[in-house]
């Protein structure tokens, strides 16, 4: 799965409206869901965690709101293509004509989740809620009319913070940093739950561009980090990409405008799957 997705560039995780780009069609019959049968398979919904292991890969939902996996190379470009977008500039503040009720709620909170996630480095997928509802006021969260009204007070609830997740990884303002297995049960078996967390680009692939000359290859456990790269420690729990996190520089930008990233996208797809729609491509990306 990983050699395809880096044969690829950036493909969903799910089919989609362009046939065959997806690791879904790409996956051998019987192997995509997890069976717990003799002889079965844990599947890409596990494979996944993985592939994001490796480091280098950025999974998200950044495809019409659908997971999708890019190499580093392929991410940047969708990053200077989506972050040249209004819509998706709310997240820093700025101002945007949008009037939907969808809008208000990203207008009036994704900074301040942006910010918290820059701030703390990562968060957990459960913790969006909490923080969401710790630091804005029921005066601001009021501001946002419609369906979402119910889902913001008097707290902020699982449907708004779930969208507001979905809009930063659409905007690419944030990725997955970290899926873990969750074992449950007296036999604590291990059956596809997972818990993620969300982190920034920056912080995600800032050290595959290159970080602190000092600091070793291999980094060795815990309990020995004092004395390494500064002496900052890193918990032992820490998400993979911590140890390099704080060493690293942010992720260059390509060399070229947003929509030549974009087109260059949407003929990197067409490579591999040349009987894709372009229009539909333009849709997507």
């Amino acid at each position: 799965m990983s050699a395809a997705i880096r044969h690829v560039g950036i493909i969903p995780f799910v089919r989609n409206t362009i046939p065959g780009w997806s690791i879904e069609e790409l996956t051998a019959k019987g192997a995509w869901f997890w069976d717990d049968g003799e002889g079965g398979v844990l599947g890409p919904w596990d494979w996944k965690i993985e592939v994001i292991g490796e480091g280098d890969i950025a999974y998200g939902k950044y495809i019409r709101n659908k997971a999708a996996f890019a190499t580093v190379e392929w991410y940047r470009h969708l990053m200077n293509w989506r972050r040249s977008q209004p819509r998706y500039r709310m997240a820093l503040g700025e101002d945007y004509q949008g009037t939907s009720h969808m809008d208000q709620l990203c207008r009036t909170l994704s900074p301040t989740l942006l910010s918290a996630v820059k701030e703390l480095g990562s968060v957990e997928g459960s913790e969006v809620r909490v923080i969401l509802t710790e630091r804005t006021t029921v005066e601001q969260r009021s501001q946002v009319k419609g369906c979402m009204e119910k889902y913001l007070l008097p707290k902020v609830k699982r449907p708004a913070a779930d969208y507001l997740n979905q809009y930063l990884e659409m905007g690419t303002w944030t990725v997955v940093g970290e899926f873990r297995r969750v074992y449950r049960g007296p036999n604590l078996e291990y059956k596809g739950w997972q818990k993620s967390s969300i982190t920034t680009p920056e912080a995600l692939f800032g050290a595959i561009d290159g970080g602190h000359p000092s600091c070793p290859a291999e980094v060795p456990p815990a309990d020995d980090r004092a004395d390494l790269c500064g002496g900052l420690k890193f918990a032992a729990d820490s998400p993979f990409w911590a140890k390099l996190a704080e060493f690293s520089r942010e992720p260059e930008t390509p060399a070229c405008t947003p929509e030549e990233s974009r087109d260059l996208i949407i003929g990197k797809i067409l490579e591999n799957f040349p009987s894709a729609d372009r229009n539909e491509l333009l849709k997507l990306i």
